[in-house]
């Protein structure tokens, strides 16, 4: 089924729930090098600093599925650009941005104050601790700079909506893909629940002859006054009532008519595991009850992009696989009429070097700072790009070597304004991202980043 096979698709299902919203984080674990995602065309200035510095890694530009941008790019040297393109196996996502659905937030990373060269190579500033380590970037990603180790951004949000989220029976915050940062409450007042990706995983033993038998125990204990008695029991049950509702959201999902097997394995992802995550979550989205929770927030993971050799053939294969599950996901969004509600953003927790690590194809490149991240949804300003495109010559301000370019965005600045549309106040973002006060508002329009519309 092609990009467009869906979209005048009736609405269906979920589409007319009230006031819902949701945010899918799909985090490319590893270091996507986001610099040959998306890729400067044509034969300006900028494609050629590209060329000299990605030397045998650059990609074509008559190769590039090209963009075509309502707005000409910021450069960090105050010109602009409107020459773009994705990488060749990105013809979904190049679609998508084409037609209005998706934008480019540039350059953005891991970052507690706005930085320069010198004031890194001088130490002059607060930098983000142990850069360019994969935990440790990961980490700080998913939570904040200043407080990697105490939450992350995904659970306080939980917190801060709790008025949204008023189904004690799940969650609001749901893994497909294991335990994470992004998900860990600040006070422990929202926990994730973690699901396969063939939906409820059923309770060891809690089946055939031996569900009596755990339901008479889970009965001896009921009114104990042991407190490891209660607490044993209290968490039992509420596994089985989310167990419950998991199931029939997934039954209701099914029911439908939404072929959601049919629509990603006609993209050839029978077996992509990130296709199934994102499968599983538009179940959970399509099927969800009218009294479900109104804010839940979903973490898919995707590996593979610590690519330090072979980055040409590897990281082709995993932008095909990307493109493919994003464009079925669309799909799936647009069919159910949930599309214009859920918002997914795509990041990783830094980019690449700018230049190989080797001197042939068969090289890599290293793990590096600044990178692209992308918005897809109904609400997303599309077509655009937002935030600043660094200049792409060797050793400019940007630079502190080997083009790790410093990023000129926060991810703290973009996660800003995703809380914001998911209905924090903007007078309480500081609250989840301390280090907002250090940069320039995203809600100004002089930020760019108002990518989007509320």
């Amino acid at each position: 089924m092609g990009f467009f096979g869906l979209v005048n698709a009736p609405k269906v299902l979920s589409g007319s729930h009230h006031d819902f919203r949701a945010l899918v984080l799909v985090f490319l674990e590893g270091g996507n090098d986001s610099f040959n995602m998306i890729v400067p065309a044509g034969s300006g200035s900028m494609r050629a600093e590209y060329d000299r510095g990605r030397r045998f890694l650059a990609l074509p530009s008559e190769q590039l599925q090209i963009l075509n941008l309502q707005n000409a790019a910021t450069l960090y040297d105050g010109s602009s650009s409107s020459d773009f393109g994705l990488h060749p196996a990105c013809q979904n996502l190049a679609g998508m941005f084409n037609s209005g659905e998706m934008s480019v937030i540039c350059n953005v990373g891991n970052l507690i104050v706005p930085t320069n060269s010198q004031q890194f190579s001088d130490a002059a500033v607060k930098l983000p601790p142990r850069l360019f380590s994969h935990a440790d970037q990961q980490r700080q990603f998913q939570s904040e700079p200043t407080n990697p180790f105490q939450y992350g951004w995904g659970g306080r949000l939980a917190e801060m909506l709790s008025d949204y989220n008023t189904d004690v029976s799940l969650s609001p915050l749901i893994s497909v893909s294991g335990l994470n940062s992004f998900q860990v409450s600040r006070d422990s007042l929202v926990n994730p629940y973690t699901m396969g990706t063939n939906g409820v995983v059923s309770l060891a033993a809690f089946n055939g002859d031996r569900k009596a038998l755990v339901e008479a125990g889970m009965e001896s204990v009921n009114g104990s006054s042991h407190l490891m008695a209660q607490k044993y029991q209290e968490v039992f049950q509420s596994a089985r009532r989310a167990e419950t509702i998991v199931s029939s959201t997934f039954e209701r999902a099914e029911a439908s008519g939404v072929d959601y097997d049919g629509i990603f394995n006609a993209a050839g992802l029978s077996d992509s595991r990130v296709s199934r995550q994102l499968k599983t979550v538009a179940k959970m989205i399509g099927g969800r009850p009218l009294e479900s929770n109104r804010r839940p927030v979903y973490f898919v993971k995707m590996n593979g992009f610590d690519t330090h050799q072979n980055m040409l053939a590897d990281h082709a294969t995993l932008m095909a696989e990307l493109d493919a599950a994003l464009g079925a996901f669309r799909n799936v969004l647009k069919q159910q009429g949930d599309f214009d509600q859920v918002l997914t953003y795509v990041g990783s927790e830094f980019g690449r070097t700018f230049t190989p690590n080797g001197d042939d194809e068969g090289s890599g490149t290293d793990h590096g700072w600044g990178g692209h991240a992308l918005a897809m949804g109904g609400m997303v300003k599309g077509s655009r790009f937002f935030g600043t495109y660094p200049t792409l010559d060797l050793n400019n301000p940007l630079d502190p070597g080997r083009g790790r370019w410093i990023p000129t965005t926060s991810n703290s600045q973009c996660a800003a304004s995703i809380a914001h549309w998911m209905g924090v106040p903007q007078s309480d973002v500081g609250k989840i991202f301390p280090s907002l006060a250090n940069f320039a508002s995203p809600f100004e329009a002089s930020s760019n980043l108002d990518f989007i519309r509320l």
